[in-house]
């Protein structure tokens, strides 16, 4: 493990050592290491209770009285999902996707059948159930945006 963990941050460095914008470059050599060992089911990312939520009732109303409401719940999707595809989205920077892109091919070179791995250690389920949850979270943001505006709300 030690020695996968040593290749992806040789290969990440080059392309953090030349950029100014060492956060995006950060946060994708980061999650590059923490990969090996998602794909090992050591660890594996955990489903905020707010999209769960949103996974068992995507299109209630519970709790919601008014534009306020609305606002509020769509506020906090926001928060957990990022912004929606009528909001501003800043591009990731060529630096970040590099360092991503140059530890996901290492990642394939070092990690022999690495889907084969992630499917026996049930990484690739674990993935899959975050994926729904997270597509789950967005149907909701949809459908109150859709409902306050029908509403007359501004959100």
């Amino acid at each position: 493990m030690r020695l996968i963990l040593s290749t992806l941050l040789l290969l990440a460095s080059p392309v953090m050592a030349q950029q100014s914008d060492g956060e995006a470059v950060e946060a994708a050599a980061e999650a590059a290491l923490r990969q090996p060992l998602k794909d090992f089911g050591i660890t594996s990312d955990k489903a905020p209770a707010l999209l769960l939520a949103a996974q068992a009732d995507p299109y209630g109303l519970k709790g919601l009285k008014g534009c306020a409401d609305y606002r509020r719940a769509i506020a906090d999707l926001n928060e957990v999902l990022g912004p929606d595809v009528d909001m501003a989205q800043p591009g990731r920077p060529l630096s970040g996707r590099l360092a991503e892109a140059g530890a996901g091919a290492a990642l394939g070179a070092v990690i022999p059948f690495r889907g084969l791995v992630r499917e026996a250690t049930g990484a690739a389920e674990t993935e899959r159930r975050l994926r729904a949850t997270v597509i789950a979270g967005g149907a909701r943001r949809s459908f109150l945006k859709g409902y306050a505006k029908g509403r007359g709300c501004r959100v």
